[in-house]
């Protein structure tokens, strides 16, 4: 049986290309015995890129309608990308993403996943053109997600990083971001054993790493920590992106299996 799953997906609900069924169709023309969808969760103080509450019923009837049109021949699950900025969750969900998109500062939310522009603003406005203690502040939240989101997965860890294209903006190995990525994976680590591996900005930025990085993969790794594919898909064409070229990653970062999740939870498929 095949062995090929995507566990972060986007759809019209949110910022996604295409209707959930188009997304089931799109994995199973490219093998893949199951699917999971994990929307953009409600934050109220921005709500451009995230599901409504209004929408969310119809998202969970709509994936409901799809685990039984197609059981026989593709495994679905209903999901949510929890922002660690969500205060509020509905019922019913298999499993959720933990994510932390924004920097809190004057009551105002502001996204570091806004291009390197406004990332670069951010750093100047806010933090005297710091990107280290801009990536502290960041990963001084993010050391909270699975705490705050009861996360069963941690995205895209790294998302500060976004748009440091070969260090252009900082130094991923300075110490001090060192030092604030490790204790962030520390404590999420009490909670949350599982990081995805998400090629979604190699897709659509070229970016040379995934999400993690390598370096942060191998702390992970040595921490005993875990990894499921994600493709951090919004469209069709990016389901399962890479995922073979990850697999070979992982084993050079030590890694000698991924997660898949079943009806029955969290299993191990060796690399």
């Amino acid at each position: 049986m095949a062995v090929l799953q995507n566990l972060h997906t986007h759809t019209t609900y949110c910022d996604g290309a295409l209707p959930p069924e188009a997304m089931v169709k799109a994995a199973l023309g490219k093998g893949a015995d199951s699917i999971g969808f994990s929307e953009h969760s409600f934050v109220k103080l921005d709500v451009q890129y995230s599901m409504s509450i209004d929408l969310t019923p119809d998202y969970i009837r709509e994936i409901g309608m799809l685990k039984e049109k197609y059981k026989d021949k593709i495994e679905i699950f209903l999901g949510l990308e929890m922002d660690y900025h969500t205060d509020w969750t509905p019922d019913g969900l298999d499993y959720t993403i933990g994510t932390l998109h924004y920097i809190e500062k004057n009551g105002k939310l502001i996204s570091v996943d806004n291009g390197a522009g406004r990332q670069k603003l951010i750093a100047e406005r806010y933090f005297g053109g710091d990107y280290y203690a801009m990536a502290e502040e960041y990963y001084a939240v993010m050391a909270g997600i699975a705490e705050k989101t009861n996360a069963d997965i941690t995205g895209h860890f790294d998302l500060i990083a976004k748009y440091n294209f070969g260090g252009n903006l900082f130094d991923e190995l300075h110490p001090r971001y060192r030092n604030a990525a490790f204790g962030a994976i520390e404590e999420i680590m009490k909670k949350c054993q599982i990081f995805e591996v998400n090629t979604g900005a190699m897709y659509r930025f070229n970016k040379t790493e995934p999400y993690p990085s390598v370096f942060l993969l191998k702390e992970i790794c040595r921490r005993g920590g875990e990894v499921v594919l994600s493709s951090d898909s919004h469209d069709a064409e990016s389901l399962f992106y890479m995922f073979d070229e990850m697999k070979e990653l992982l084993k050079t970062c030590g890694f000698k299996y991924t997660k898949r999740l079943t009806k029955e939870g969290f299993t191990n498929v060796p690399l």
